[in-house]
């Protein structure tokens, strides 16, 4: 049995002042995969005293529009990301990936923040903000920090949060004309599903039809979400009627295993993670060609 003591706030100042004060504090958002592993009594979870419930700061369930970048609050659930008529304006890729996270429970109670900071391996919002070049505002006692999100992920469950800070703010820029975006996941079977591999694709193409400024970020493909950069090279500067996918796929599947060395599942996920970018540039070069 584990034991704790249960704290909770509705400010964003109170929490800092616990965070301050107390040592081994866990935080309590959404709860959908903290709630789980203490029923399981994960090992993946570490040891604390309190358990601090920041549900109710109200100050940190916001989407807004502020110079050039969408200000997105760590409280904000999959279910208003879904809903906000600002993430469908500018960033449909963010609605197509929430869309896909577990039950309606579970999008109901899920935060992003909370997706972000658990930093699971198979998060299905990690892949596409990374790829918008998100940027997140921690906050502390001490001050304010603000780091890429992928510069935030240090491995497989592991983050860059200070034990007194608390992640408040996503900050994703805005893209400018031209550019595309899509979201490919592949689950265990659809109901629930958590992903088995996944793919967000944000890429430029120019007046002449060629690729530019292309990110290629997996999900579940290795220990942690990260940019393929040999793949995004190897996009870049490619013409969209004239794009060899078989060498698109072949230097993503073969990236993925510089990364990762081969294991049980390699030839399951080359494939499948070939499938996956190959589906996203078709969509893309389709919605180009409607332009």
């Amino acid at each position: 049995m584990v034991n704790f003591d249960f704290l909770t706030v509705k400010k964003i100042e109170e929490a800092l002042d616990y965070l301050s004060k107390l040592e081994k504090v866990k935080i309590l958002a959404g709860g959908t995969d903290i709630l789980v592993d203490l029923h399981k009594k994960s090992p993946r979870l570490p040891y604390f005293h309190y358990l601090l419930n920041i549900s109710n700061i109200d100050e940190l369930k916001y989407i807004t529009l502020k110079n050039q970048f969408l200000e997105i609050g760590s409280l904000v659930t999959h279910t208003q990301l879904i809903e906000e008529t600002l993430i469908n304006q500018h960033f449909p890729l963010l609605k197509n990936a929430a869309q896909t996270i577990g039950s309606v429970q579970i999008r109901n109670r899920g935060t992003i923040g909370g997706n972000i900071v658990n930093a699971s391996p198979a998060a299905d919002l990690l892949p596409p903000l990374i790829a918008l070049k998100a940027r997140l505002e921690l906050v502390s006692r001490e001050g304010k920090r603000e780091l890429l999100l992928e510069d935030f992920l240090t491995g497989p469950y592991q983050v860059k949060l200070k034990n007194n800070e608390l992640l408040t703010t996503i900050r994703v820029p805005l893209l400018s004309e031209g550019y595309f975006t899509n979201f490919q996941k592949i689950g265990r079977r659809k109901a629930l599903s958590i992903a088995r591999l996944s793919l967000a694709l944000v890429t430029k193409i120019d007046s002449a039809g060629i690729f530019q400024d292309s990110r290629v970020v997996p999900g579940s493909a290795t220990p942690y979400p990260q940019s393929f950069l040999t793949t995004q090279k190897a996009l870049n500067g490619q013409k969209i009627n004239e794009l060899d996918l078989e060498k698109i796929e072949e230097v993503i599947a073969q990236e993925m295993i510089a990364i990762t060395g081969k294991r049980w599942s390699t030839p399951y996920k080359s494939k499948v993670i070939s499938t996956l970018i190959k589906r996203a540039l078709a969509v893309i070069i389709h919605e180009a060609g409607e332009r």
